[in-house]
């Protein structure tokens, strides 16, 4: 098999993963930014490791796919920046008020 071949197997095998995961619409799905590049490094290694079929390779970049949005899922560690409330301060500011007269139109 040649360079070329290698190539076309893992852009087929990457469109199939992909498009088999931004068919379905879900709210935790992974934005194509991140995903698509992780999606792309992972076939990748899969390949080097010895799988060379299309279907093996886009089922298990579908898993891969599906992995990262459990990763999604974490808790966010925010930075603590030492914000106390005794050292908080707070003003209160007036609202003007609009008077509708409904009767008028």
């Amino acid at each position: 098999m040649s360079s070329t071949d290698h190539i076309g197997l893992l852009v087929r095998a990457f469109n199939a993963a992909w498009d088999g995961y931004s068919f379905l619409s879900r709210n935790g799905c992974v934005s194509k930014s991140v995903a698509r590049p992780l999606l792309s490094e992972f076939l990748v290694r899969k390949f080097r490791e010895g799988i060379h079929d299309e279907p093996s390779l886009a089922a298990a970049g579908l898993k891969f796919l599906f992995s990262l949005e459990d990763k999604q899922d974490k808790p966010i560690d925010f930075p603590s920046w030492g914000l106390h409330l005794e050292n908080a301060s707070a003003r209160f500011i007036p609202i003007g008020r609009v008077q509708l007269n409904p009767s008028r139109r």
